[in-house]
């Protein structure tokens, strides 16, 4: 039978979900997900800046082939573009 109050079998008592490990599994479930939404956050913001490096260079070969810029130009500022982090 349930007991509202006290430690019985389906009572949750001072323990989490009924289990004295409980509370652990919970604290490192916590932390786990904690950890991979950090690793996602890191993760987006690097590959954003490989695409815009990228699209970078992309506009710079395309404005050479156009004759914008000239050779001296192109390879200076594409330097300046990959040194970038």
């Amino acid at each position: 039978m349930y007991r509202a109050v006290g430690r019985g079998a389906w009572a949750m008592g001072s323990h989490a979900f009924g289990f004295p490990w409980g509370g652990i599994a919970m604290g490192v479930l916590f932390l786990a997900v904690i950890a991979l939404a950090a690793f996602a956050i890191v993760r987006m913001g690097r590959s954003g800046k490989a695409d815009a490096k990228r699209r970078g260079i992309d506009i710079l070969i395309e404005r050479y082939a156009r004759g914008e810029i000239d050779a001296e130009t192109f390879r200076a500022m594409k330097a300046v573009l990959e040194a970038k982090d």
